[in-house]
């Protein structure tokens, strides 16, 4: 299910439209003045099942990196059982 951000051109209350499909298309009304003019807010930080899409767009999957795990200071997992 899509979430969408959107700002009140009216009153600049910032409010999520939550969708059923990709394909519906967000209704915004203000929750606050019902105003139905509104614009899409650009997210900044998107986070899932698979990790954080931090700036850069480098995609973060906590996946042990080639100097070791996050949970230990060993570069070798097996010794720390991960």
């Amino acid at each position: 299910m899509p979430i969408y951000e959107f700002e009140c051109d009216k009153c600049k209350k910032q409010f999520e439209v939550v969708t059923l499909s990709l394909s519906e298309k967000p209704k915004a009304v203000c929750p606050k003045c019902k105003s139905k003019k509104a614009h899409k807010l650009v997210s900044k930080v998107g986070k899932g099942k698979y990790g954080s899409l931090r700036s850069g767009g480098s995609l973060d999957t906590g996946a042990p990196s080639s100097s070791g795990c996050s949970s230990c200071s060993s570069t070798n997992c097996s010794s720390c059982g991960h």
